[in-house]
Formats: C-alpha cells, sequence, structure tokens
C-alpha cells in the first residue's frame, strides 16, 4: 500500500500535470482552478489545501516542468566525453525542449505577469531559480575558465533570449527551418562559447 506522503505526492502530481495540460490549451486566463480540479479528478479542496491560490499553482507546476527539463538538458551536457561539447547538439535538444509545452506555458504567464503584480511576484522567484540553475551549467559546460561572475550572467541570459526570441517567432511562421539555420550560424560563429582554455 502506498504511504501518505506516496499519496500526497501523486496527488500534487496529478495537480500540477493537469494545470500544464490546462495552461498550455486555454492559456492563462482560461485556466480555472475548478477547471484544473475536474481535470485532475480532485475536489477543490483537495487544491487549495496544496496551492492555496491560482498564481501559486502555476508556479508550482511550471517550475516542476522547467526543473525536469533542465535535469535532463544537464544530464545530456553531463554524458558527453571529458572536456569536449558538441554545440549543434547541445542547441538541438535545447530548441526542442524550446518547442515543446514548458517554453509556452512559461510564455503564458510571462505575459499574463506584465500586467498582474500578484502573478509577477510569484513568477520572479521561478525565474531567479531557473537563471541561477542555468548560470550553474553554462560556467561548468561552455565557461570553465571565466572567473567574473558578471559575464557568466550575461551569457546564459543572451543565450536563453536567443532561444526565447526563436521560440516566439516560430508562434507565426510555424517553420523550424528558419530558427534552426539560425542556431547553425550561431554555432559556427561561436556565439556559443566552446569549452576550453581559448573560451
Amino acid at each position: 500500500m502506498a504511504t501518505q506522503a506516496e499519496r500526497t505526492a501523486q496527488t500534487t502530481e496529478r495537480l500540477l500535470d493537469a494545470t500544464i495540460a490546462t495552461l498550455i490549451e486555454r492559456g492563462y486566463a482560461g485556466t480555472s482552478l475548478p477547471f484544473v480540479c475536474r481535470r485532475a479528478e480532485m475536489s477543490r479542496g483537495a487544491q487549495q489545501h496544496h496551492y492555496p491560490t491560482k498564481e501559486s499553482l502555476v508556479a508550482a507546476a511550471v517550475r516542476r516542468l522547467f526543473e525536469q527539463r533542465l535535469t535532463e538538458f544537464q544530464g545530456r551536457l553531463a554524458s558527453t566525453p571529458a572536456g569536449v561539447l558538441d554545440l549543434s547538439d547541445a542547441a538541438e535538444f535545447m530548441w526542442r525542449v524550446y518547442t515543446g509545452n514548458t517554453f509556452y506555458a512559461w510564455l503564458e504567464l510571462v505575459v499574463a505577469s506584465r500586467t498582474d503584480p500578484t502573478l509577477r511576484e510569484v513568477i520572479a522567484p521561478v525565474d531567479a531559480l531557473l537563471v541561477t540553475r542555468a548560470e550553474k551549467m553554462c560556467q561548468r559546460f561552455l565557461l570553465p575558465f571565466v572567473t567574473d561572475p558578471n559575464e557568466v550572467t550575461a551569457t546564459t541570459r543572451l543565450i536563453l533570449s536567443i532561444f526565447d526570441g526563436l521560440a516566439m517567432h516560430r508562434i507565426l511562421s510555424r517553420d523550424d527551418a528558419e530558427a534552426r539555420r539560425a542556431l547553425r550560424i550561431a554555432t559556427r560563429q561561436g556565439l556559443f562559447t566552446v569549452k576550453g582554455r581559448d573560451a
């Protein structure tokens, strides 16, 4: 039999999965707590016990999804031979993440938070945490000899912004070809710094 902790984890996972699915399908404005609860097949009382507000629920859901993707990406990078990083492979993997549900769920929240201070207060710490983790990966795999933390932060933001912009443009173009060409050019021109003493 499942323990109480295991049942709680299962309930939370079901609720967060339902939140992400609803956010992607209906957008932030159309994501209502009653709808999410019906989708997760749980009561409003159970939902409120875990996440009392809509803002806290969607923030937790997207944070969980992003952490899963970051863990996957870190594992992918860590599996490369010591001292060698295939930037084309890394860019392709990141592009698959950015064209999946993770980015578009996050984009819904970022846009909504522009005019929703309550949501922004919840989302901003999630963004800060995710960028911190991304900086650590960038430092380890791309900038191991850079000692200035401001440079690491700026480089990380630049890389993330490139993918953000390409993924947003894809919403209108519905075409991956242009983005893939841009990533190939960025890789060839050394925009993504290669690991090594000459980086």
